[in-house]
């Protein structure tokens, strides 16, 4: 198994975006399925849809930053078990 090059700092923050992401999406998906709302929970809802929607472009970015180095990694890994 090969060792993780991810910082403390990094896996705290993509863990607090998932977590909020989730929870936003799952408070979408619950107040979508209410019958009637009243205007604060249309609000709430139309939030929470919006941080959801943030949270996927927020943790897409965050894989994106971190693939070259995990993919150089794992060609690093490749190289070393050839020689």
């Amino acid at each position: 198994m090969r060792s993780s090059n991810l910082s403390p700092a990094f896996i705290l923050i993509f863990s607090t975006v998932l977590s909020l992401t989730f929870a936003s999406g799952g408070t979408s998906l619950w107040l979508a399925s209410q019958p009637q709302l009243s205007d604060y929970q249309v609000r709430i809802m139309e939030d929470s849809s919006r941080t959801w929607h943030t949270g996927i472009g927020v943790l897409f970015g965050l894989l994106g930053s971190k693939a070259n180095e995990l993919l150089d990694s794992d060609k690093d890994d490749k190289d070393d078990d050839e020689e």
